[in-house]
């Protein structure tokens, strides 16, 4: 097996565009073309502390259950747990986030990343997203120490005020499968 080396010059001139990218505040896109992906990988994990999440669009008869946390519309979601696998942390965050019961995964969805900075260091989080399904009636219970206020069910009639209203980087990368589930053309 033959090791991959990566051009520690090409490293650091991508961290110091991103590092300022990152502090120069500017809400502006960064877009980064013809940069070799070892060297990326190799930028962005000397800058980001890594924080995997797991979480599921539950389908609900003709709807998709979702949650209101910190009055932002969302899906539920959160950490994976050390030696848990991502399907396993998303069945456990819907049911704690949501109170429902007897879900099980229908299939993997695309996955999602964003940024933050949190406790002075940037976090990359990917969240790992399935669809599911729950084979009871549910009494819903918001898990209120999370932030979140309200379950509620996305329709037909509200989906693209939920798309419009979520985070961008749900609403780029699950509206396809989120329309499709919902039978939205």
């Amino acid at each position: 097996m033959s090791e991959m080396s990566v051009d520690s010059n090409a490293v650091d001139n991508l961290v110091d565009i991103l590092r300022k990218w990152l502090i120069g505040g500017d809400d502006e896109d960064l877009v980064l073309d013809n940069v070799d992906g070892m060297a990326a990988a190799a930028a962005i994990k000397s800058l980001f502390r890594q924080a995997p999440a797991a979480g599921g669009l539950v389908k609900y008869g003709n709807n998709i259950v979702a949650i209101e946390r910190n009055g932002k519309p969302d899906f539920p979601k959160g950490h994976i747990e050390k030696n848990e696998s991502p399907e396993a942390a998303a069945l456990r965050e819907v049911e704690e986030e949501t109170g429902m019961k007897k879900l099980s995964i229908l299939r993997a969805l695309p996955s999602t990343w964003h940024c933050y900075f949190f406790d002075s260091q940037w976090v990359l989080k990917k969240t790992y997203w399935y669809l599911m399904s729950s084979s009871s009636q549910n009494d819903f219970k918001p898990q209120s120490e999370e932030g979140i206020t309200k379950v509620f069910m996305i329709d037909k009639d509200n989906v693209h005020a939920f798309l419009r209203d979520t985070y961008p980087s749900l609403s780029f990368v699950l509206a396809k499968d989120i329309l499709e589930v919902l039978g939205v053309k």
